[in-house]
């Protein structure tokens, strides 16, 4: 009995695949009635269009709260279909961690310090961009393309572009750990190339995606839930060449003893050929999304922020703004974040426990200090490089940032250093006669929390001389030390604060990169989902993918196509997607 079932299913499928193999099908869910010419008066730039009542489109398909890269990808592509979305933003200035702002004269960027895979990404941007996006490779000055300078203690390494560099200046300076590098950039490309585990984050139905994931997931499972040290430890025991391969773990957050090596890997594997950085500042990236939203009769309105998602009989229908606006719409989309959508937005009745205890397992990212600073002379004038710079004061991470946290005004401080002047070959046109400098140390909500409920700009005078006791000192660590010239040309200095993330990206507590990237977090895929347990209630971002630029841009993949009906086993059959169909239109 069993094997005439086997037959005629395997039978069933082969003349099924057989048939829908060479079609070229139409994105699912298009409407193909959009006749809107996306035509949009703007007052000031298309990424600061304020918010007010009139300008909301009627007959909205999706709202989307959030306008970072990931809730504008997902409004893009729902647009190329014909969707109408309104996206909704709180900050000034519409694309999240990937904008830029101005001050006295000088432009700083705020999220997107360099980018990876540039290759790969653009392809996907070309299809939500009004113009192609432009990019400037790092390290071209002495063209050796140096993307990331690691600086540790004594130790001194630079990350050159290309797999080939990559090896040969590592086994230069380790010629004894030849293998183990060998070894280890084997195992990165390997684990960094584990998708399955995303893609069936939007497979339907549930219990065929838990299926697969307990048979077919064991060894991605095996990897991520090791951290990045316990990998390094089992293939070396040198704890120089250790430290230097964790030199970029500022890039996903947590200390290498802690983190997963999946995000380790991934950051690793996305940096391989090279950091690029947008031509024009990241502020062109959300200016040539917003147009292909508007040409579906959406739009991207900023300056206000949404209060609450209104929610009835478990599902969602559309938002109260801050002013009591009510805007309806047939789904919500939450680029907000999981600790904003599920502690904020949504009534706590609705939200099951199980998801406040998984947010509690994992915690919150990181928290960072940014020091600005805006410099009176060319950069060729202070011999700035456009390579960012990662600076430890010991190789012993955890004792280092221990000691730090503690005493942190007099224990040496951890860095990370950039040139938007230098990355950027606009600049010069842009801003002639000056350069500027962001320079990153971390640091702990708790020596802020004391002015948490005060408006910004409105904390009072000790929080601002504490706030200039850290920038003298990060100044004289990293700037200075390293590039001396530049003591004689300050012209601007501004430091931001976890209190300013809060204010600004809406954070909760300062953190930088969302929910943590511990090993638990890619150990459970049942919430960290496009779809949530409320119906047309969707997520997107960061939190579930992995963080950063190509995280969030990822996710926006991952909720569109969760969206429009992606992810059945015969689209899995057929490789059938979104960025696929997209293509036959």
């Amino acid at each position: 009995m069993y094997i005439i079932i086997f037959v005629v299913l395997s039978t069933g499928i082969y003349y099924t695949f057989n048939y829908y193999k060479n079609k070229k099908f139409p994105p699912k869910g298009i409407n193909l009635n959009c006749k809107y010419d996306g035509k949009v008066e703007h007052s000031s730039n298309i990424n600061r269009d304020g918010y007010s009542k009139r300008k909301i489109p009627e007959d909205l398909d999706a709202i989307v709260i959030g306008s970072g890269i990931g809730g504008l990808t997902t409004a893009a592509l729902l647009s190329r279909v014909g969707k109408k979305v309104l996206v909704l933003e709180q900050h000034y200035i519409a694309g999240g961690c990937t904008h830029c702002f101005e001050d006295g004269g000088y432009e700083f960027d705020t999220g997107i310090h360099y980018v990876g895979n540039v290759e790969k990404r653009q392809k996907l941007l070309n299809m939500i961009t009004e113009n192609k996006i432009k990019w400037d490779k790092m390290g071209w000055e002495d063209g050796k393309f140096v993307y990331d300078e690691i600086r540790i203690g004594n130790l001194k390494h630079d990350y050159r572009a290309g797999e080939d560099n990559f090896l040969l200046d590592l086994i230069e300076k380790f010629p004894e750990e030849k293998k183990a590098i060998e070894k280890y950039l084997q195992l990165v490309k390997k684990t960094a190339r584990k998708d399955l585990y995303f893609l069936l984050k939007i497979m339907k139905p549930l219990w065929l995606r838990n299926f697969i994931l307990q048979y077919f997931c064991n060894d991605f499972f095996d990897i991520v839930t090791q951290t990045p040290y316990e990998v390094l430890r089992k293939l070396t025991k040198n704890e120089d060449l250790i430290a230097i391969l964790c030199g970029q773990y500022g890039d996903c957050g947590p200390l290498p003893s802690k983190g997963s090596f999946f995000m380790h890997a991934g950051v690793v594997n996305h940096y391989l050929n090279g950091g690029w950085y947008p031509r024009g500042g990241c502020n062109v990236i959300a200016s040539n999304i917003i147009p292909i939203i508007e040409k579906s009769g959406g739009r991207v309105l900023v300056r206000k922020g949404v209060k609450r998602i209104l929610v009835n009989v478990n599902k969602a229908y559309g938002v109260e703004m801050m002013n009591g606006d009510i805007i309806n719409s047939k789904m919500v989309i939450s680029n907000a974040g999981a600790l904003n959508t599920y502690t904020k937005l949504l009534p706590q009745k609705v939200v099951p426990n199980h998801i406040f205890e998984n947010m509690a397992d994992l915690g919150r990212s990181c928290c960072f200090i940014y020091l600005f600073v805006g410099m009176d002379t060319e950069s060729n004038n202070l011999d700035l490089r456009s390579s960012n710079m990662w600076s430890y004061p010991d190789k012993d991470f955890d004792k280092m940032l221990e000691k730090y946290y503690k005493d942190p005004l007099n224990e040496p401080m951890p860095f990370f250093m950039g040139f938007p002047c230098t990355k950027d070959s606009t600049w010069k046109r842009r801003f002639p006669g000056k350069s500027n400098a962001v320079i990153l140390t971390a640091a702990k909500y708790e020596w802020f929390e004391k002015w948490e409920d005060k408006k910004c700009n409105k904390r009072g005078t000790e929080y601002e001389e504490f706030k200039k006791k850290y920038a003298d000192k990060l100044l004289e660590e990293s700037l200075f030390k390293h590039y001396p010239s530049c003591r004689e040309h300050i012209d601007y200095v501004k430091v931001g604060t976890p209190l300013t993330f809060n204010h600004f990206i809406g954070s909760t507590r300062g953190e930088v990169y969302g929910l943590d990237c511990l090993p638990e977090r890619f150990s459970k895929n049942d919430w960290l989902t496009p779809e949530t347990h409320i119906k047309d209630l969707y997520m997107t971002g960061q939190d579930i993918t992995t963080l950063g630029f190509s995280g969030a841009l990822m996710s926006g993949v991952l909720t569109a196509n969760s969206i429009l009906g992606y992810g059945t086993p015969l689209d899995v059959l057929l490789g059938r997607d979104l960025i696929k169909d997209l293509k036959n239109i």
